[in-house]
This record gives structure tokens, sequence and C-alpha cells, in this order.
């Protein structure tokens, strides 16, 4: 008989190795994946012991996270009501004014009837797919789909169909050859969170008029970012009433901790109902719903933050790419720098120890075996001289490397 708990002994011989991917300098992975970031992270510069630190691992894409409007409104009620309450799930004796004015606010952001607010952006991912989706219907989704959507889309039950990444004539394919007596849905990111490209809705689009399935959009990475206003990816091809699920999360753009679903009245009273993950957590509590009210009011009015962001993006990714790095086809402040191997762990240590620049390295998993990418991500609070430092930072490893005078890891 063997024992569940054998594959957590094993990773503890052998950290960050997986399959044929084998991590060459296991402790380096170690120091990499492990260092301790510092509470106040989320600006341009950063502290840690004592040395000043360039960060371009957040997504904290407009600098909402420490704007002073949204941490002022979060201390009041904090003060007022802690940072607990309210205590119970949403259908118990969770739900106070504050979430439904939130839900509100969603809504007309999103141009859709109505709104509904998780715990965590995960949650709302995973339980919309779980709610939604049953034994009779098929979930078409993209394979770089993000995680919690790959887990929604087991946990509905759904027969599962994936198709190459923003592949709409692979997707057509699987279409046509697909028969079934329940109902078909199409869940893609609308920006990919390692890749930086965007999903190709206007394509995706024309299918669902032929096809007549339902069409779900992740938003995470778009929303603050892409569209007017800052509405998202369907708003910034022009196809937002044809997308059926607004879906999005809090923890980038917004600066905050969350996730939400905007659509038909009808499905989302449905969720509020069905979403296990709604049903059987904590409402989210009061401070951070307050805090998420005023960010969104923000956001929306953020367009010189959302100039800066993409004046900062184009001036990264074409000085990396001037430089000799591949970028491979980003469409979004998502810069990924990717790399043979795990060579990414190297840059990413590099420019912490030798340089005091923080990024942030994905090895497989998270990316292709066989690859690692350097996941940078520009911010509207960065100036020029932080990114040419970045730059020229990353030309100076890259350099050392290839003579072999790279800084021995410690």
């Amino acid at each position: 008989m063997s024992d569940v708990f054998q594959k957590c002994y094993r990773f503890l011989e052998n950290p960050f190795a997986g399959g044929e991917d084998k991590t060459e300098n296991h402790e380096l992975a170690e120091m990499v994946y492990t260092a301790v970031s510092p509470p106040d992270n989320s600006g341009p510069w950063m502290e840690v012991d004592g040395r000043r630190i360039l960060q371009f691992g957040s997504n904290d894409y407009l600098g909402l996270a420490s704007h002073p409007a949204v941490r002022q409104r979060a201390a009041e009620v904090a003060a007022e009501y802690g940072i607990g309450l309210p205590m119970g799930s949403r259908l118990l004796t969770g739900t106070v004014a504050h979430h439904l004015e939130l839900e509100a606010k969603l809504a007309r952001f999103k141009q859709t009837q109505a709104a509904i607010v998780f715990s965590a952006g995960a949650l709302a991912m995973m339980g919309t797919l779980a709610a939604l989706c049953g034994p009779e219907d098929v979930l078409f989704i993209d394979e770089f789909a993000h995680a919690t959507l790959k887990f929604g889309a087991r946990a509905s039950t759904a027969t599962i169909r994936v198709f190459r990444h923003n592949d709409a004539n692979h997707l057509e394919t699987l279409l046509q050859r697909t028969q079934t007596r329940g109902g078909r849905v199409v869940v893609v990111d609308g920006v990919y969170s390692m890749q930086g490209d965007v999903a190709p809705l206007p394509d995706l689009v024309d299918l669902r008029r032929r096809y007549g399935f339902r069409l779900l959009v992740d938003d995470a990475h778009a929303n603050g970012v892409f569209g007017p206003q800052g509405r998202g990816t369907p708003f910034h091809f022009g196809v937002q009433e044809e997308v059926d699920l607004h879906l999005g999360t809090f923890s980038k753009a917004f600066g905050t901790i969350g996730g939400f679903v905007a659509g038909p009245y009808e499905v989302i009273t449905y969720l509020r109902y069905h979403a296990p993950t709604y049903i059987f957590t904590k409402a989210l509590p009061l401070v951070v719903t307050e805090a998420t009210s005023v960010a969104l009011e923000l956001l929306e009015k953020a367009d010189d933050r959302r100039a800066k962001l993409w004046q900062n993006t184009k001036h990264l990714q074409q000085s990396l790419r001037n430089a000799g790095f591949h970028l491979g086809n980003t469409q979004s402040p998502i810069t990924p720098v990717l790399a043979e191997g795990t060579k990414a762990l190297y840059w990413a240590y590099q420019l912490r120890e030798k340089f005091g620049i923080w990024g942030a390295p994905a090895t497989y998993p998270a990316v292709k075996m066989g690859t690692s990418l350097l996941r940078l991500v520009p911010t509207a609070l960065h100036e020029p001289q932080d990114i040419d430092f970045l730059v020229n930072s990353l030309v100076a490893i890259e350099s050392a490397l290839t003579l072999g005078s790279l800084m021995p890891v410690i």
C-alpha cells in the first residue's frame, strides 16, 4: 500500500525538480522562490533588510494599492469595524449593504445587469464554472487558461475540450466534432498571465454567433488596463455585449483582494445559490470591500495612469528587444523574457542580489517543460530611469553569463 504523503517527502528531498525538467541547482531555485518580500511591496521601490529594491514583480498596474484614498478608506473602516467583519457567509449573516453597493458599481462598470463579489479571484473563477457546467455540458478551454479556470473546469463535471492557445480555427474544429445534449461554454483569459498576449475575442465572438455557445472571459489582468475607463478586453475590441460573463479579480489593477462575475441578472442570481465558493466561505471583509469600492472609482478615472503604464510598457519592451531578448507575443504590460532551461532563475537571482531588482521567474509547470521566463511588469509609478536600470542590469547579467563570469550562487 502506498502513502499519499510520499510525494511530499520526495519533494523535500529534491525540491523544484519535476519530470524531465531537473533543476540543476535546487538551492538556487529555493532561494529565489522562498525569498521573503516586505509588506510594503506595491510601489516601484521597496526596502528589504535595509536595502532599497526596485520592484518589477507585482501586478499593481496602476499603483492603486498604495493610493492615499484607498488606504485612508481602509483605515477608517478598520478603525470603526475591525478587519474581520462582517462574520458569516454571504447567504447567512455575511451580506451587508456595502457588498451590494460594490456589486452595483461593478455591474455599471461592466455594463451588465448584475454582478456578484467573491472573497478571492480564484473563488470567482472556480465557483462559476463548477456551478454552471454539469455532466451533460461541454466546456472548451484554452490550453494556457489560468489554473483557477482549469480547476473550475474539472470541478464542474462537464466534458472538457482543450483547444490550442488563441487558435480559433482549432476551437471551431472541436466545436464541429463535439455533439452534446447539454450546453457549450468557451472559457478564455482576456490577457494571459504568463505570455502576456490577448485572446482573439472578435474571432471567438464570430464563432459564438455561428455555434451558439456561451463565452466567459477572465479579465483579471485586463481590468483597469484595457479598454475605455479600463473596462477590459471585451470593451477594447467593442464586443462586450457578446461576452456572456465577465470575470475578474481585485488583486491586480484594483490593488486589493477578491473577485467578481458580471452578467445577466438570472445567471448572477443562480450563482448566489449554487457557486460553492460563494456559499461556503466567509464574506469579503468590509475593510476590503470599501477599499475596493474606492479603487474602482479611481480606476475608472485613471486615464493618466493608464497612459503612463502603456508608455512604460512600450519603453521596457522595446528596450529589451533592442538588447536582443525574446519576449514572445506579449500585447500587454506583462513582459515575459523567455529563456531555455532554467536560466530565468539565474536572471532573477542575479538581479535581486547584485543589482537590487525584484523580478518574478517562472519554470515548469507554469511554463512549458524545458523553458523558463522572467516575468517583468512595469506599472504607472515607474520612471524611465527605473526601466533603463533594469534593462542595463539584465544585459550585464547575460553578458557575464555568456563570458562565464557570472557571480556565483551563495
